[in-house]
């Protein structure tokens, strides 16, 4: 019989971030039987708060000072574990721990934080640090069964089933990286080319960060009838990008969005990081993309290129790092 886990989940509202977390709390439920508590915490006045909490931190009333610098609706039950990704739930992931007395697991940068605050870190690159947890890559909020079901429901309603579709995700001005119109519309080409080529037909989806304008670009440079259907963020948000990955064979994924890109390689898929745009990420962000290169998780393409086939590898992505992080959230 499992072990009952209660999950307090922080989060900051940013959709990649939960779902990283709500990704790992899924995990957590392979090895024990979990109950996930969401709630979402927003610094208040983050650039004074960032400089301050850290010196506060080790000082204060720990829930006095989450009231403090947080807005939040409430807190639920008393958890087991505490869990959030991304630096904005940083303070409130070690200042919940301490108040509730439970470990806590994080994922994303500390925010000048000691390694020492968190029961668990977890990083894409190691820091060498003592509570560091080394991931392949983060988790997603499904697994690849469930995007699978997914996609043949949605080929089922679309009347897609049979047909070879690829996907292109479509982030946007981001982690160092920024597009004109020039640059969706190339793109937007590139993907005439390669459906010619290859006998396949488009799913797409934008984002919130694509922009009404990226999006009449890159909309303006497809071939319509190479796009079997399509997701217009600024026209409709549909909250489908699980269903369009369990349908493709592949994903094609903008090299900004690194929420996407590991919610592909979690489900399994072939994904190609599509590299365009202006600028460059920061060191540690393009480490990342090059070790899912590595690992054979992913495969790197700049608009124009051509696009062999790849298969990933078919094993197990998070046993390892379930197995280091047990001990350290276990219930007494």
């Amino acid at each position: 019989m499992k072990q009952r886990l209660r999950i307090l989940l922080v989060s900051d509202a940013v959709p990649g971030h939960v779902s990283q977390s709500r990704g790992l709390a899924r995990l957590l439920g392979e090895r024990f039987e979990t109950v996930v508590d969401e709630v979402e915490a927003r610094l208040r006045a983050k650039p004074v708060v960032r400089r301050l909490l850290p010196l506060l931190i080790e000082h204060g009333d720990p829930l006095a000072l989450f009231r403090c610098f947080h807005r939040t609706a409430g807190l639920p039950m008393w958890p087991d574990l505490v869990l959030s990704a991304g630096g904005n739930t940083a303070f409130a992931n070690v200042l919940l721990a301490r108040h509730f007395d439970c470990p806590n697991v994080f994922m994303g940068s500390r925010r000048r934080l000691p390694s020492e605050s968190f029961s668990a870190h977890l990083t894409l690159e190691p820091t060498f640090e003592p509570t560091n947890i080394v991931m392949d890559v983060a988790p997603g909020p499904r697994s690849a069964d469930e995007a699978r079901e997914a996609g043949a429901a949605f080929l089922a309603a679309h009347a897609l089933a049979g047909e070879r579709l690829w996907l292109l995700a479509c982030g946007g001005d981001g982690a160092g990286l920024r597009y004109s119109d020039a640059h969706w519309t190339a793109l937007g080409k590139w993907m005439n080319d390669l459906a010619a080529e290859h006998g396949i037909r488009w799913l797409v989806s934008t984002s919130r960060r694509t922009g009404t304008n990226g999006e009449r670009a890159l909309r303006g440079a497809l071939d319509p009838a190479q796009v079997a259907y399509a997701v217009w963020w600024s026209e409709r948000e549909e909250r489908i990008m699980g269903s369009l990955l369990g349908a493709a064979e592949r994903a094609f994924v903008t090299a900004d969005s690194m929420s996407m890109i590991s919610e592909g390689i979690a489900v399994g898929k072939a994904v190609v990081v599509v590299h365009t745009g202006s600028g460059e990420p920061d060191g540690r962000y393009l480490n990342a993309l090059a070790k899912f290169e590595r690992l054979g998780l992913s495969r790197s393409a700049r608009v124009g290129d051509g696009i062999e086939s790849f298969e990933p590898p078919r094993r197990p992505l998070f046993g390892a790092l379930l197995d280091a992080l047990e001990p350290k959230i276990r219930p007494c």
